[in-house]
């Protein structure tokens, strides 16, 4: 299920954000936000995503930096949440 969540957050990741860029540059631990990759204007779209696409209730304190920073912090915020 880990496998299926990464290569979701992945594929989104790359689809909205990186576009033309080959997958093999985003690795699981990439810096999304602090390398501007995701800019906080485009948050909203990837906290939008998360909770429609995988069914996830974000608390305030999730977004930012600290939680969502990469894909492996990603990953590791999805399955806390679904684990309530």
């Amino acid at each position: 299920m880990a496998d299926d969540l990464r290569e979701t957050l992945r594929t989104f990741i790359l689809s909205t954000f990186l576009r033309g860029e080959p997958p093999e540059t985003l690795k699981d631990s990439t810096r999304l936000l602090s390398s501007g990759i995701i800019a906080s204007v485009d948050l909203l779209e990837l906290v939008t995503f998360i909770e429609e696409q995988l069914s996830v209730v974000l608390e305030q304190e999730d977004i930012g930096l600290d939680r969502m920073d990469s894909i492996d912090l990603l990953v590791e915020l999805v399955r806390e949440r679904r684990a309530r």
